[in-house]
């Protein structure tokens, strides 16, 4: 077993776009003090995850998961660079949602171009989050 197995870059994407594609809902879940704040630079200043979980009700164990994915994911972002952090906040996390043409232009990218990084941002989240869980190894 290598440290560094080949990965399926399609599919890995596929598990970030999932992921992050669900961030404003867990934020709408998750407790309004949990929800990390956009610094200048991108970066999320997190609070930790608190709160005591009522297995009774559905609606705090979704609150719960969603403030733990939240976590998971703010720790995530901070490990990349600014540049990578914006593309995936833009993207995915802005409250306000942005076609990936507004975004590519306010960034002064060509299409081809900004579709190259931010697969790039992605793969690199993909390794950051939870230890590589969303990474999708390539069987030999």
């Amino acid at each position: 077993m290598s440290l560094f197995p080949r990965v399926d870059r399609g599919l890995t994407k596929l598990n970030v776009d999932r992921l992050l594609s669900q961030y404003r809902t867990m934020v709408r879940l998750a407790d309004e003090e949990y929800t990390p704040r956009i610094t200048a630079t991108y970066s999320l200043d997190l609070k930790a995850p608190g709160g005591i979980s009522d297995n009774v009700s559905k609606a705090v164990v979704r609150r719960v998961v969603a403030e733990q994915e939240l976590w998971k994911i703010g720790r995530a972002m901070n490990k990349l660079d600014a540049y990578n952090r914006q593309l995936l906040h833009d993207r995915y996390i802005s409250r306000e949602k942005k076609s990936d043409i507004q975004i590519y232009s306010n960034l002064n990218l060509s299409e081809s171009t900004f579709y190259k990084e931010l697969t790039e941002a992605m793969i690199e989240f993909a390794e950051a989050y939870d230890s590589g869980r969303l990474l999708v190894e390539v069987a030999d």
